[in-house]
Order: C-alpha cells, then structure tokens, then sequence
C-alpha cells in the first residue's frame, strides 16, 4: 500500500461514525430496525433484494452512496460479533483488491469483503447469504472461546479517532445537559408519562407516546420542538442507565449531511477506546414515522452490547 493509499483508508475509518448514521437514519427505510443485529442484516438483505432485480442491475446503477454506507454497517456489524478490524489490500493478485474488508477476531482469519457479500446476495437471492455468514462467525466466535477459556471475550483492534477520554465540553453541551432532568421529569407529568420509570422495559410505552403525539401533530416538522426534546432527553437517559456513556452534543445547525451536528446523542468508550453512539433524534423520528415495534429496545441493546 503506497502512503497515498494509507492516507486515504485512515480517512475513511475516520468517517465511519458519521457514515454509519447518515446510512441508518437516511438512506435505509424507517422500518428497517438497524442496530448491527442478526435480524437487521436479515431486513437489509430483503432490501437489497427487493431494490435491485439482478447483480448487473445493482452495479450499473452505481449508488456509492448507499454501497459506502452499507458496506460500512454490515463489517461493523460482524466486528461486534467477533471482533478483529477492518483493513485493505491493494496487491492486484488479492481477490478483494482495493476493497475494505474485515478480519475478526477468531482463529479463522479469512477476509470477508462487504461488498462481495452485496453481490453475492444478489446473484444468489435466497436470503440467507449475510445472515448464514452471521451465523459462521458465531461458530468461529465459540470455538475460539473453547480454544481459549470461558471468559475470552472478542477484541476489537485499534482503529483511528479513539479517544481514553471525554469529549471537550461546549456551552450548548453544558445547557442541553442541565435541562435533561427538568425534561425528562416534565414528560413523565404528561397523560401516560407514568409508564416512565427510565428503565429498558418503560421504551415500548414510550414508542406508543411518541406515535400518538405525532399523529397529533405535536411532534414532526411543524411540531413542538420542546416536546421532542423532553423525548430525546428520557431516551438517552434509558440508554446512559443501561450502559453508561456521557451525553455529546457537537455545536451547529442541524439537518445537514452529518447527522451528529445539532442534535445531543449519546455515547460510550468500548474496546479500545472505540466510541459507541446513539443518535436519540434521528431515531425517535423513525419511531413516529413507523409502526414498527420494539425498535427503540433494540437500539439501546445495540448501544448496551
């Protein structure tokens, strides 16, 4: 790899966080559950299917944006399953030249390519091809902690943008964060805010709030902004009581092409200083917007995991 092609990986590592967000919260279905699960590569490979016809249908189109994208979720959720990283080989002899790949952490190497996997599901159309490889690395997972001992648990290698630290402070932080309680206490006052005890159970009834304000018209693009945000403050603090973290809230006008801007969301150090996040906003808007159920329980178990 010339220090040209290095530079340019580091930077598209650097870019996953961001990239990740905007594929989940605008480029894929609200329906569509996410949260790096088994059952979320099932529903993105039905997506996949039902959008393009045939492989030739799915590269003369040429969609970066959504290839990027998806090719970032499906390594990454294969690296919460077994660890290991993402790299890239620009030898023209390997058979994924010039394509990020992931290797976990198993005691099976081999190479997977996102975007190998993407053509291939399409070619075949069963299915089953992204959660069949979900299930093989659970496999690799399991015989590498029997190898090992009982506690061996994956690890993810180091990545750029980690930190050891929390993220610098900023005014609009500093007021977004002493409003929560306020908040969070107003919106368990309101008829059914009862059923918010702040715990993972209490999501499904606030999923049934969230759809009944915004068929009011309380929430949505001519709503009460207050009133979302009481919403986004209890989410996040379901999620920070699950598994830690700290709220972020990056100053800027949001609505633009980086979906971390503007909006507070949540987020905790994992493996290595690895950041896991949680978009709160972008997340209740597919809640109302959806019918899907569960969604938000899933999602703080991505977070949590």
């Amino acid at each position: 790899m010339t220090p040209e092609q290095d530079q340019l990986f580091q930077e598209w590592l650097r870019d996953m966080h961001p990239r990740l967000a905007r594929f989940e919260d605008f480029l894929t279905p609200r329906e569509w559950p996410g949260g790096f699960t088994r059952e979320s590569l099932a529903g993105l490979e039905q997506l996949m299917l039902d959008r393009w016809p045939s492989r030739d249908a799915f590269a003369q189109e040429q969609d970066t944006d959504f290839m990027d994208g998806a090719t970032r979720y499906i390594g990454e959720t294969y690296l919460r399953l077994g660890g290991g990283g993402w790299s890239v080989d620009h030898d023209p002899r390997h058979v994924f030249s010039g394509r990020p790949m992931v290797r976990l952490d198993t005691l099976d190497r081999t190479p997977i390519s996102p975007l190998n996997l993407m053509t291939s599901l399409l070619a075949r159309r069963t299915g089953q091809v992204l959660t069949k490889v979900w299930d093989g690395q659970a496999a690799n997972v399991e015989e590498r902690r029997a190898a090992e001992s009982e506690g061996w648990q994956p690890q993810r290698e180091p990545v750029p943008g980690i930190r050891t630290g929390r993220r610098p402070g900023s005014p609009e932080l500093d007021a977004w964060t002493g409003s929560v309680a306020r908040r969070v206490a107003w919106l368990r006052s309101r008829p059914g805010g009862a059923v918010l005890d702040g715990s993972v159970a209490s999501l499904p009834g606030l999923e049934q709030l969230v759809r009944a304000d915004a068929a009011a018209g309380r929430i949505g693009p001519s709503g009460d902004a207050e009133l979302l945000a009481a919403f986004e403050a209890y989410l996040g603090e379901v999620a920070l009581g699950a598994a830690g973290g700290e709220w972020v809230l990056v100053p800027g006008s949001s609505g633009g092409a980086n979906p971390f801007v503007g909006r507070p969301f949540v987020e905790r150090l994992v493996e290595g200083g690895t950041p896991r996040t949680m978009l709160v906003g972008p997340l209740l808007d597919r809640v109302a917007a959806t019918d899907v159920v569960g969604l938000l329980a899933r999602q703080v178990g991505g977070y949590a995991e």
